[in-house]
């Protein structure tokens, strides 16, 4: 039987195809084969935020995304034209541009000849996708920087920590602290009963199976435990305070422990010697024979002693919490407050005379010695106060105060530096560096490097040398301690180091306990060099004096032997001429020697005055060549004088200029052979008079160029010389050409070959020269005055007579005294016309004595004439200001008395 089907129904695929293209949630967009948008379904032109079509139709689809979702976007549409499916996840804002992010799938429409007409384009919104997606990664980098973080900290956390796992407790995490505790131990993996079998027994294996059984926290403070803080080395006893947590999962199950906590020993130690120290007070406190009394910031008292009760007539009950003003005497308990106030604002202890009040209203005379307590950081926290009723317990109390003061500067001044070292060798024991493991705090002070806990000592002195690597490595090999004294020169320092091996053979540990002594090392150095110093200046006086002793018997010998030749020869009038013409040379030699050591010690002591004038240096030149032609020709040296026609003036002191150049021609005629040549010349060199001493002699080494001019400096005595010297003449040729602004210097060719001094004077400026500048005044000396009546008065009965006798054969009536006294009743008697006083005189000295002559009645006009040994301008002045009206330096030269007197004493 033929049964009848009915046929399937037409589909109407555009139909459907449209209704399937509006109706999709997605954003659908129909494109040519070449990219251009032909449609756009409703919710995608929702999804686009696009109210009109018709702008965009046949845009380019690539143009709706920005540039950096072009590239994506091309790909995935050549994709789709090659007849594959393109897909990619980019970003494009909507119309009115709203940020989105679309998942895009790009497949060719066919026609029916099977070529690709058409694109279609399947845009689907995932930003809420994205942003979560975005959101989750950032939170992960968060956290991964919050785990590296907290893994930071617990490295570095200043209290031992570790984490522990599961029932057994193994260990999993350990920080630095930790390990230093338990002596750096291999701890990982292992279980605790394991890794520290030391603490099997002591509660904390069960204190941990605790709180990993309940989940309850425990906290423990000042938990004794021992430890083996060094392989092989015995238990040592820590105070630890800790804490144990539990560490639970996502669900809240216990999956370990946390422990941490912090190493106590030394506070615990520190409050056990302070409580010690704390009850050694309280029982001196409590015997002591003087009061002892401790306030608080606000003047109560908070411990008294039984004498401090007993001074008062309190208990101890009745005093504590009474105030300083309750115990002191009204009228001097501002003076207390205000000590105090001084004490409280940064001041030093003090001490204070006081009275107290006694419970019967007697006042109690005390000394407090009063002292703050201040805190680690300086602030103050009371003051604490020992009272003394007695003189007795005053002393008492200052052998207390002295004594604490020793030991805290004791304790205060040690400050040496210390470290402990690992020493670093190679394979052949060879020390190759150094570990810095822990140093105290005046390790940087006495080094000078900065954070070396942990680093090597090439790390923080590149160029430390040798030395100190195989010493410290020599100590840590052999076992040996040793003390030794070196430089670092990599850090400019000395030390005085004492190195120790410390720990067990082999740990290649050495303790070091050093102190910088740089400061004492280049102090000696300095008195090395002060010491050579020092001896070269001994030297130097000691053949001063030997030189000076020569110089003196030099013409002390031919004025003894004179003396003896007059005796002998009686009035042989020709012998004693002869005689006297030899000491008169040997004198003046003698005073020139004496002068010379004046002006050096006037010159020292900045009391020499130069007397300028304008002159003529040929002048002074010819003064100079009169002075030291006697010397000169007795050498038998030929002199040759070279001097310009013309005047050069210069402002100067004539004597010192002339005494310049005639101790430079003495000096060439001293050393040089009899027979030489000695040369004096002058020049002029722009602003400067050049004079030049040049002489064939024995020359001057090399090395005595620099010094020659020095002060005691001669020529060395295996030289030849012509005659002695001081060695001052030269010392006193620079000092005064440099005080007249000018220089002096020496050349030589050398031992034997002569030498040359030259002196550079300035000029004087040619507006100041006169007609007559420089020239000394005219005049003859006065004529021989007649007989006067001279009194002489010197405690040298010699130097005395001898005047008087110069003096009556020059005609003149003397009469002699040896003191003051003896002076002023001389002078009342004999009425003297002029008088020769001595300053340094016994009982009156010759101020004193020309003061008291001054005021004798009918001496008013009597002439005063100083002779003396002193001679400096002060010395002249004070005699002036004494009354004399002249001042002479002894020997004073027989010329210059006479005519002292023969110009203020007419003839007749």
């Amino acid at each position: 039987m033929q049964q009848n089907r009915t046929p399937p129904p037409v589909i109407d695929t555009n139909a459907l195809g449209l209704q399937l293209f509006e109706s999709s949630p997605d954003c659908v967009k129909l494109l040519s084969n070449e990219g251009a948008v032909l449609a756009m379904n409703r919710n995608g032109m929702c999804a686009m935020e696009i109210d009109d079509f018709r702008p965009f139709s046949g845009a380019v689809w690539r143009s709706f995304w920005p540039q950096e979702s072009q590239a994506g976007i091309d790909a995935a549409v050549a994709l789709a034209q090659a007849g594959g499916t393109g897909q990619v996840k980019a970003f494009c804002p909507t119309a009115k541009g709203s940020p989105r992010w679309w998942e895009v799938v790009v497949t060719a429409v066919h026609g029916d000849d099977g070529e690709v007409h058409n694109l279609l384009a399947v845009s689907r919104d995932v930003t809420v996708a994205h942003e979560a997606e975005m959101q989750r990664e950032r939170l992960l980098k968060e956290l991964q920087v919050a785990n590296a973080r907290m893994a930071d900290i617990f490295r570095q956390a200043p209290a031992f920590m570790c984490v522990l796992d599961g029932p057994d407790h193994v260990f999993e995490l350990i920080n630095e602290r930790y390990l230093q505790l338990v002596g750096n131990r291999d701890l990982v993996g292992q279980a605790v009963r394991d890794a520290l079998p030391e603490v099997e027994g002591q509660g904390f294996i069960e204190l941990l199976d605790e709180v990993y059984r309940t989940g309850e926290p425990f906290t423990g403070t000042d938990m004794p435990i021992m430890l083996q803080r060094h392989p092989g080395a015995p238990l040592e006893e820590r105070f630890i305070e800790l804490v144990f947590t539990a560490l639970r999962d996502a669900d809240g199950t216990i999956t370990g422990l946390l422990v941490h906590g912090v190493d106590q020993t030394d506070r615990k130690r520190a409050e056990l010697k302070l409580f010690e120290s704390r009850e050694r007070f309280a029982k001196i406190v409590g015997q002591a024979a003087t009061g002892v009394v401790e306030m608080d910031p606000q003047g109560r008292i908070t411990l008294v002693n039984q004498k401090y009760c007993d001074m008062l007539g309190y208990t101890e009950a009745e005093l504590t919490g009474k105030t300083v003003a309750e115990v002191t005497a009204s009228e001097e308990l501002a003076a207390s407050v205000d000590a105090v106030a001084g004490l409280i604002r940064g001041g030093p202890g003090f001490v204070i005379d006081k009275h107290y009040r006694h419970k019967d209203g007697r006042s109690i005379p005390a000394t407090s010695s009063v002292n703050a307590l201040r805190g680690p950081a300086g602030e103050y926290q009371g003051l604490v106060a020992i009272v003394l009723d007695t003189s007795e317990s005053r002393q008492a109390a200052e052998k207390l105060r002295t004594s604490e003061e020793r030991y805290r500067t004791l304790f205060e001044s040690m400050d040496q530096g210390f470290a402990i070292l690992e020493m670093i060798f190679d394979d052949d024991n060879r020390a190759l560096d150094y570990r810095f493991l822990e140093m105290n705090a005046m390790f940087e002070r006495h080094t000078g490097l900065v954070d070396a806990n942990g680093k090597t000592a090439r790390e923080v002195a590149p160029t430390l040398d040798r030395f100190w690597f195989d010493t410290y490595g020599q100590v840590a090999l052999s076992g040996k301690a040793v003390r030794f004294e070196s430089e670092a020169a990599a850090i400019g320092r000395w030390f005085d180091v004492y190195a120790t091996p410390i720990g067990e053979p082999g740990s290649h540990k050495v303790a070091l306990l050093f102190t910088d002594i740089t400061g004492r090392r280049r102090s000696e150095e300095q008195l090395r060099r002060l010491a050579a110093d020092l001896s070269e200046a001994d030297r130097r006086k000691t053949e001063f004096l030997a030189t000076l002793a020569h110089e003196l018997r030099n013409p002390l010998a031919p004025i003894r032997s004179g003396l003896g030749v007059m005796r002998l020869t009686g009035h042989n009038a020709a012998t004693v001429s002869r005689v006297r013409e030899m000491m008169e040379r040997q004198v003046g030699h003698m005073v020139r020697l004496i002068d010379d050591l004046l002006d050096i010690a006037r010159i020292s002591g900045g009391k020499l005055e130069l007397k300028r004038e304008r002159a003529d240096l040929k002048a002074l030149l010819a003064s100079a060549v009169e002075t030291s032609l006697p010397l000169v020709e007795a050498g038998q040296h030929r002199l040759e004088i070279d001097v310009p026609d013309s005047p050069l003036m210069v402002d100067a002191d004539v004597t010192r200029i002339a005494q310049v150049v005639a101790n430079l021609l003495n000096n060439a005629a001293k050393y040089t052979p009899s027979g030489g040549r000695i040369a004096l010349a002058l020049r002029q060199d722009g602003a400067s008079a050049v004079i030049t001493v040049s002489d064939t002699g024995v020359g001057i080494p090399a090395d005595s160029l620099t010094s020659i001019f020095d002060m005691f400096k001669q020529v060395e005595r295996h030289m030849e010389r012509a005659q002695g010297g001081l060695g001052i003449g030269l010392s006193l040729v620079r000092r005064l050409v440099e005080m007249h602004g000018g220089a002096v210097t020496a050349a030589s060719a050398g031992a034997g070959r002569g030498s040359t001094f030259e002196v550079r004077l300035p000029l004087a400026s040619r507006e100041l020269e006169g007609p007559g500048a420089g020239k000394p005044d005219g005049g003859a000396v006065p004529a021989q005055p007649g007989g006067v009546r001279v009194l002489v008065v010197d405690d040298n009965v010699d130097a005395a007579l001898t005047l008087s006798m110069i003096l009556e054969v020059s005609g003149h009536t003397t009469q002699v005294a040896h003191d003051g006294i003896a002076a002023l009743a001389a002078a009342k008697a004999f009425l003297p016309q002029v008088a020769f006083l001595d300053i340094g005189m016994p009982g009156l000295n010759g101020y004193e004595t020309a003061s008291a002559l001054r005021r004798t009645p009918g001496l008013e006009g009597m002439l005063l004439v100083a002779l003396t040994g002193w001679g400096t301008e002060s010395d002249r002045l004070r005699s002036s200001e004494a009354g004399f009206d002249h001042h002479l330096t002894k020997p004073a030269p027989l010329q210059a008395v006479q005519e002292l007197i023969a110009s203020l004493v007419p003839a007749g």
